[in-house]
């Protein structure tokens, strides 16, 4: 028996002079030592996407006999890759590149640590998990798993047109009859991967956190409106960024002018897709345009509404309650777009930015939130403000006052305003990405943060980030002994966290009358919740599309059949069934226009949850 033991645990963790060697469910991967981290760069999460592959959902990896050596990044994902602030780019990438990477401070089931898996940004259409950045590699983990004590992972994702190519020539030959979402897919099978294999590598399964930065927070926003990833994940942080799922149509317009700008794609749809499936990969990408273009984020490659992945808006789907309700963190920077502004703003070009993106009914307010001001340094601030609070303060605002009131898990929001230390950067403020050198602790190992420049202020930002994303990871929960106490969010108080040096949790009311401006802009209608009593700690069914149509679809947890009640929210019972199974279309046509209460019960339990109704 004890011999036994011991082969079990040898094929689980094997050390010897040229690292460790784990067990995964498609082979034995090898890594390296890193100080007191393991490290393991490059395992294969799925088949390479290429050749008749390419635009289609991904695929578990074959099986490998052999060790796997993993102890280099893979390629980045083809890309046109710009730098944030310049019109220069360089074509990059391989299609064989669905791959993630694994840092663990110990090895071995039973651990149990907490598990962090990082979602890079760059618009859907750039960036890696070997990403550098100021001299260093941004995301890499070490320091992050031996300081946080997790474990920490990075994935790769298809990115721009090989990523999210609507086109009805895909549509046709999808079982389905829908195309796009192929990098979502990419995000829900490494997490998938994570579950099953992270146990190997100390890590916990059911304490995975997920999260991302600008694309990437986005994609982890996408993910918790996606019953396709309901059980991956039990925490989420949204860094400067918001949900976004465009109309499938949307995206179906913006891939046929792609395929149609390509003069050989002729024919039928068929035709033009086996044309393009031809073409090298950066025949593809090198049609890409700057995804921070002027400081103005260009989401040219979306998730969209195809009623298999995502079943509507991030808003509406928020609203109805019935998304993956987990604990949620959420922030941005003071100075997201000081980077990607113009080099020198005169205060003319202010009047005309506000003329661009304001109606003339909120003018007036929009210049005493953000006056032209008499000197070019004025006119940059209110230039710089204009852009970060439209498309990043307030969006974090609506996310979080939208989760926040329609699930039961708290919501944390924090501000970065931390500034370089080095006097030459300071000016920048806190830009968009600034705040991942810090999570990861990897400024240190920045060109401008490394030796003597690397000062106090710093280290106590690294420390004080790395520490509550950490608790956060573990527990859910942000705080720990010794701490700033980060207040709960509440969309009525708008409290949150300055993450500075020495961080404040005594503000409330974020840049509020900015946010209210760029809100009656956009005609953004406050989330409310509705005070109905849901069973939201109970998760036996899934309903989709909500709101809703004239018909819904149910789907039930397990193998099981249920009985069926909806009510109004007078309490008066409008609709029943019996005996329902999974997958079972319930039409609502007959129900007017509002909020529903939807009852299912089955021999585990009841369930609850609201159903809105807009035909």
């Amino acid at each position: 028996m004890k011999k036994t033991l011991l082969t079990l645990l040898s094929f689980v963790l094997i050390t010897n002079a040229f690292g460790q060697i784990v067990q995964t469910e498609f082979g034995q991967v090898q890594g390296t030592s890193n100080g007191a981290v393991h490290q393991f760069l490059g395992i294969p999460f799925a088949k390479p996407p290429v050749n008749s592959l390419r635009w289609k959902a991904p695929e578990n990896p074959d099986n490998w006999n052999n060790i796997l050596s993993t102890t280099t990044f893979a390629p980045a994902c083809p890309q046109k890759e710009y730098e944030q602030g310049d019109t220069t780019y360089t074509l990059m990438g391989n299609e064989d590149c669905l791959y993630l990477n694994v840092w663990s401070p110990q090895l071995g089931q039973g651990t149990n640590k907490a598990v962090m898996v990082f979602i890079h940004g760059g618009g859907n259409q750039q960036g890696s998990a070997s990403e550098e950045n100021g001299g260093t590699q941004m995301y890499f983990g070490k320091n992050m798993a031996q300081r946080g004590d997790v474990v920490v992972v990075t994935i790769q994702y298809r990115l721009g047109p090989l990523g999210f190519l609507v086109h009805p020539g895909l549509a046709e030959e999808n079982v389905d009859g829908i195309a796009g979402n192929y990098a979502v897919m990419d995000q829900i099978l490494a997490l998938k991967w994570v579950k099953n294999n992270i146990a190997n590598f100390g890590g916990d399964p059911d304490r995975v956190m997920i999260f991302g930065e600008s694309a990437g927070g986005t994609d982890v926003g996408n993910l918790l409106t996606t019953p396709l990833a309901a059980g991956l994940f039990q925490r989420a942080c949204i860094q400067s960024a918001a949900p976004v799922v465009a109309p499938y149509a949307t995206g179906e317009n913006k891939g046929t002018q792609f395929v149609n700008s390509f003069p050989l794609a002729t024919g039928s749809n068929a035709n033009k897709i086996a044309y393009l499936r031809s073409l090298p990969a950066d025949s593809l990408t090198i049609k890409a345009s700057s995804p921070l273009s002027g400081g103005v984020v260009q989401m040219n490659w979306q998730a969209v509404v195809d009623n298999h992945t995502f079943f509507n808006t991030p808003t509406n789907v928020f609203q109805s309650a019935n998304f993956n309700n987990v604990p949620l963190m959420i922030g941005s920077n003071s100075e997201e777009m000081s980077l990607s502004a113009p080099p020198t703003v005169v205060p003319a070009m202010v009047s005309a930015l506000l003329n661009v993106y304001v109606p003339q009914q909120y003018m007036a307010t929009a210049t005493a939130l953000y006056p032209p001001g008499n000197t070019n340094a004025q006119a940059k601030q209110s230039y710089i403000g204009i852009l970060t609070d439209a498309q990043f303060t307030t969006n974090v605002r609506r996310t979080a006052e939208c989760v926040s009131r329609n699930q039961t898990e708290p919501v944390w929001r924090y501000f970065f305003t931390h500034k370089h230390t080095l006097q030459a950067l300071a000016g920048l403020g806190s830009y968009h990405g600034m705040e991942l050198f810090y999570v990861f602790n990897n400024w240190e190992n920045a060109t401008a943060g490394q030796g003597v420049l690397f000062k106090p202020a710093d280290d106590s930002v690294q420390n004080v980030m790395l520490s509550y994303w950490a608790n956060f990871a573990k527990t859910g929960n942000p705080n720990g002994n010794g701490m700033v106490a980060w207040p709960q969010y509440n969309a009525d108080t708008d409290c949150y966290l300055e993450i500075k040096a020495t961080p404040n949790a005594s503000q409330c009311g974020l840049r509020t009358a900015q946010s209210d401006l760029w809100d009656a802009v956009a005609g953004f209608q406050s989330c409310t919740g509705t005070g109905v009593e849901e069973d939201l700690a109970s998760n036996l069914f899934i309903i989709f599309p909500n709101p809703a149509g004239d018909n819904i679809t149910i789907n039930l947890k397990g193998n099981t059949t249920a009985n069926l009640r909806i009510f109004d929210m007078s309490g008066r019972q409008v609709a029943s069934l019996n005996k329902i199974s999974s997958g079972y279309s319930l039409p609502t046509a007959g129900l007017a226009d509002g909020l529903y209460l939807l009852q299912v019960v089955t021999s585990k339990g009841t369930s609850s949850k609201k159903l809105i109704v807009q035909h």
